[in-house]
């Protein structure tokens, strides 16, 4: 079926449609993804890795779930993949995908992403970044990689970082690989905000040793800790800068109230925290609909923190965005890739695939695109469109 005047409805609430005339870009990402290793041996090599990895990109913008699905888009748009890729041999088929995404290093797969990405769409700027883990439930197998630990912005929802957890650790450690996977450039200054799983002092040193800060969240697996911050903030009798918003709708009425304490005498108590420059309470309270039965909501949590001069009104902005990770990026390739229903399971692949999500999300995002499941359907049921927008977006 195709539509025409497509248009699609920004974050402003506006609406836009593709130019019909439009610059094209030099720095395409199809032009910077021969850069990504490729653990394929060159003998007999039929199908380059840039034309798979674009392959799957433009099967994922039009919200195909699988690699069949995205092998019967391309072969249905055969004639514009014989326009911008030289393929010789056709379309590859889903297990030469399989195999490719297998061998292809996940490294330089990130770095040529961000490159461009900042080539096209500016520098990350971002100040706020959140990191959290996600298991794929349909990978399974003895000593595959199905935990995949990513780091997102908080404004701009960039993945800038990601890393696959071995069954045999947890995220802690992984986290520490994270870091030093990520440019310096990007992580300078940064407060990187992790759940309570991370209220570790080692973590803390890792995140400072990355030029970063930390905001951690304090909850009962440190339990000395969460009763020393909240033994103070029930003693001290100090005037305490606090912060409040409300969260309406969906069935939830709820006050969350942040307060800080910058005190000399608590944050020497913890000097064993690397560069600590605060620490501080998150109460939640109200109620929340769930099967249609009404929840009370009465939860305080703490966290400690060494971004400095931070006040309670900036902390509850970002202890609120910390959810952006799970609703804007985990959450939607559940509802919208169906990554619970992954399968692939060798090498690299789960990592690969993943990514190649968060890429698509965050193409979106990056446009100012409103409603992420309604410009995929766009993209889907008009490939003039969909092709336009391949050029328009830079990406070939």
């Amino acid at each position: 079926m195709q539509y025409t005047n497509v248009t699609f409805r920004l974050t402003d609430g506006s609406l836009f449609s593709l130019p019909r005339r439009f610059k094209r870009h030099k720095a395409t990402l199809l032009g910077k993804l021969h850069q990504v290793v490729d653990g394929r041996s060159r003998q007999g090599l039929r199908h380059p890795l840039e034309n798979i990895l674009i392959i799957i990109l433009y099967g994922m913008l039009a919200g195909c779930t699988n690699l069949v699905e995205i092998v019967e888009l391309a072969h249905a748009d055969n004639v514009f993949f014989k326009r911008i890729l030289k393929m010789p041999h056709g379309i590859p088929h889903p297990t030469t995908i399989s195999y490719a995404l297998q061998l292809c290093d996940m490294g330089t797969l990130i770095q040529v992403y961000l490159s461009w990405r900042e080539i096209i769409y500016g520098v990350i700027s971002d100040k706020v970044a959140s990191f959290d883990g996600k298991t794929m439930n349909g990978v399974h197998g003895e000593g595959v990689i199905k935990h995949i630990l990513s780091l997102l912005t908080h404004d701009n929802l960039t993945t800038i970082g990601q890393i696959g957890v071995d069954q045999k650790e947890n995220e802690i450690p992984a986290a520490k690989r994270l870091f030093q996977q990520i440019p310096s450039s990007l992580l300078m200054g940064i407060t990187l905000i992790g759940d309570a799983l991370h209220a570790q002092i080692d973590t803390a040193v890792a995140i400072r040793t990355a030029q970063a800060h930390y905001l951690l969240i304090v909850k009962g697996n440190q339990e000395e800790l969460m009763k020393a911050i909240a033994e103070y903030f029930s003693r001290s009798e100090e005037s305490y800068d606090t912060a409040s918003d409300f969260q309406y709708g969906h069935g939830r009425q709820i006050k969350t109230t942040v307060t800080v304490s910058h005190a000399n005498d608590m944050v020497a108590y913890l000097s064993d925290w690397k560069d600590i420059s605060m620490v501080g309470r998150i109460h939640r309270g109200g109620t929340r609909r769930y099967r249609q039965k009404i929840h009370i909501v009465d939860e305080t949590v703490y966290f400690v923190a060494s971004t400095p001069n931070l006040t309670a009104q900036t902390a509850l902005k970002m202890v609120r965005g910390h959810w952006k990770i799970e609703n804007n990026l985990h959450r939607t390739k559940d509802m919208l890739y169906l990554e619970d229903q992954q399968t692939l399971r060798l090498g690299t692949a789960p990592q690969v695939i993943t990514f190649l999500r968060s890429m698509a999300i965050n193409l979106f995002t990056l446009l100012k695109f409103a409603h992420i499941s309604q410009s995929v359907r766009l993209l889907k049921y008009n490939r003039k469109t969909h092709h336009d927008f391949m050029q328009w977006a830079a990406i070939v």
